[in-house]
C-alpha cells in the first residue's frame, strides 16, 4: 500500500542536498549527558522513509525551510525494511551523522534510550505558532510521541486535547512529533451504491436503504448483495469486499481491527495476551466467515496484503475494499470511488469502532551535535503551515487544522477521503508498545492463518498463538 509498504517497494536510496547556511544561536539545553549545542548548524541531516511516510512532502518542506533559514538540509530516504536496519544500526553505533530520524511507532520501545526527549525544547520553543500541541489529533500524538523512558510499554494518559503539563505530571515525556499517520479505511464503488437498480433491489432484499454501512452486520449484507455474476456466464466476477488474508503484518492488523471492534485487545494492562478470549474468537470467526462461509471475498484473498487489495479494488473486482490509503479505480472501470470509516459493532447503544492505525514520528538522535537546530526543524516539518502544504502530496496529516484546510480542496474525492481519514484517526487503535513487536505480530499471524487455512478451529489457533506470545514476552523480559 501507498503509505505502509514494506516488502514490495523497490530497494532504493535517495538523497536531496539543499544549499546555503544561516546564523541562529540556540539556547543552552542540557543534553542528557551530551554537550549543549555549540553554535549554529551548518547542515542538518535527516534519515527518513520513502512513500511509507510521505517523503515527497517532507523533502518539499525541507527545501522551504532551507530557503527561510539558510541552513543546508540533507534528506536521506530508504524503503521501510532498509530504513529500519539503518536507524537501528546508526543508533547502536551512537553515530552523530543524522540529526533527525523518522521513527515508526513500534520501534520506539527498542530505541528510546537513543532518542533525545523533546519536552525541554517544547517548553522553551521560539515558535509557539508552529508548535500548537493542542492542534494535533490527540490520539495520534499520544500514540506516536508520549512515552516513559524507563517503561516505554506504559500507555499514555488519555486526553481529547494535548496538555503538556498533564503529560509531564504523570511521568511521561515527548519523544517525537507526529509527521504522518495511517489508519484502516474503506474505499467503495460509489457508482454501484448509487445505481437506481441496485438501490431498489437492495431495499427489496434487506428492507433498508443502500447506504454506507455503520456496523459489521450491515457491511456483510452489502458485501453479500454485491457478490454476483455480472455477465451471466455462470461465474462470480464481482465480490463484495477485500480482506488481507496472507500471513503477513497486513493479516495481523486486519484481525486486530476486527478484534478492537468486538471490544477485545491483544494484551491486558499487565501485558498478558488476551486476544484468545471470547471476543478474540468471535472476531476471528467473523473474519473467517466472510471468506469461507459467505464467500464475499475474491478466491485469492489468502494471498492478499495491502498491495494486492489495491490492485483488486482498482481493477473493479470488488464493491468495497479496506486499506491504508485512498484506493483509486482504473479509468477503464468507469466507476467512482468513495470512502467511509471502518464499520463497528454495537455494544448496547454504543457503536464500537477500532480500525488499526500506525503513525510516524520524527525524533532527535541523542548523538546529534545539533539538537536545538534539529528540534526546530522537526517543529517546522510538523507545523500547521507545513502540514497544510502536505495536502497537495496527499500526505496523511496529523493536525486538526490541516484536516480543516482539506475541506477546501478542489477535488471532491480527495476532500471526502481526508474527512474519513480524520474521523478514523480519532477512533483508531495503535500497536502494542513492546520491544518484540515483530515477533508477537508473527505469532498472531500464524494463528490467524492456521484458522483461515482450516488447520485449526478459531479457539485452538488463538490459544496456541497466545501461548507462543506468552513465551515470547517472558523471553523479552516482560
Amino acid at each position: 500500500m501507498r503509505k505502509m509498504k514494506t516488502a514490495s517497494i523497490l530497494v532504493l536510496s535517495m538523497m536531496m542536498v539543499l544549499s546555503a547556511c544561516s546564523e541562529a544561536a540556540p539556547p543552552a539545553h542540557e543534553q542528557n549527558g551530551n554537550a549543549a549545542d555549540s553554535g549554529k548548524p551548518q547542515v542538518l541531516k535527516v534519515l527518513y522513509a520513502t512513500v511509507e511516510a510521505g517523503s515527497e512532502a517532507i523533502i518539499d518542506a525541507a527545501q522551504k525551510y532551507e530557503e527561510q533559514t539558510g541552513i543546508r538540509i540533507e534528506v536521506n530516504t530508504f524503503p521501510y525494511n532498509n530504513l529500519q536496519e539503518k536507524v537501528f544500526s546508526e543508533l547502536a553505533q551512537k553515530s552523530d551523522h543524522y540529526d533527525l530520524i523518522a521513527i515508526d511507532t513500534p520501534w520506539m520501545p527498542k530505541i528510546i534510550q537513543h532518542i533525545e526527549p523533546m519536552t525541554s525544547y517544547i517548553k522553551s520553543t521560539k515558535s509557539p505558532d508552529s508548535l500548537k500541541l493542542d492542534d494535533f489529533i490527540a490520539k495520534a500524538f499520544l500514540d506516536t510521541s508520549v512515552f516513559k523512558k524507563d517503561a516505554p510499554q506504559a500507555n499514555p494518559p488519555q486526553m481529547d486535547e494535548i496538555h503538556l503539563d498533564n503529560i509531564v505530571s504523570q511521568g511521561f515525556d515527548i519523544w517525537s512529533l507526529p509527521v504522518q499517520s495511517n489508519v484502516l479505511t474503506v474505499s467503495y464503488r460509489k457508482d454501484l451504491f448509487n445505481h437506481p437498480n441496485n438501490k431498489e433491489e437492495f431495499k427489496k432484499q434487506y428492507n433498508r436503504e443502500l447506504t454506507v454501512p455503520q456496523t459489521m452486520d450491515e457491511y456483510l449484507d452489502i458485501a453479500k448483495f454485491f457478490t454476483r455474476d455480472t455477465n451471466n456466464d455462470g461465474k462470480i466476477d464481482l465480490y463484495g469486499t477485500t480482506l488481507m488474508g496472507k500471513k503477513h503484518e497486513a493479516n495481523f492488523v486486519d484481525f486486530k481491527s476486527f478484534l478492537s471492534d468486538f471490544g477485545g485487545k491483544v494484551f491486558d494492562d499487565d501485558l498478558k495476551p488476551v486476544f484468545n478470549d471470547e471476543k478474540g474468537v468471535k472476531a476471528l470467526e467473523t473474519y473467517g466467515s466472510w471468506i469461507g462461509q459467505h464467500k464475499v471475498t475474491p478466491p485469492g484473498v489468502l494471498t492478499y496484503t495491502w498491495d494486492e487489495v489495491a490492485t483488486v479494488f482498482g481493477s473493479g473486482q470488488v464493491a468495497m475494499g479496506m486499506n491504508y490509503h485512498d484506493m483509486k479505480l482504473d479509468p477503464k472501470v468507469k466507476g467512482e470511488a468513495g470512502y467511509f470509516v471502518f464499520p463497528g459493532v454495537k455494544d448496547g447503544d454504543k457503536l464500537v469502532r477500532g480500525p488499526h492505525f500506525g503513525s510516524w514520528g520524527i525524533g532527535i538522535s541523542k548523538y546529534s551535535k545539533n539538537k536545538q537546530g534539529a528540534y526546530e526543524l522537526a517543529e517546522y516539518l510538523t507545523s500547521p503551515e507545513a502540514q497544510k502544504g502536505y495536502l497537495k502530496f496527499n500526505q496523511h496529516v496529523t493536525r486538526k487544522s490541516a484536516y480543516e484546510a482539506a475541506k477546501s480542496l478542489p477535488e471532491a474525492s480527495l476532500k471526502e477521503y481526508y474527512q474519513v481519514l480524520g474521523e478514523s484517526l480519532k477512533v483508531g487503535v495503535g500497536r502494542p508498545r513492546i520491544t518484540n513487536y515483530d515477533q508477537v505480530s508473527e505469532a498472531v499471524q500464524i494463528a490467524v492463518s492456521d484458522y483461515l487455512s482450516g488447520k485449526k478451529d478459531a479457539k485452538t489457533a488463538l490459544n496456541d498463538g497466545a501461548k507462543q506470545v506468552e513465551t515470547l514476552m517472558k523471553q523479552a523480559g516482560y
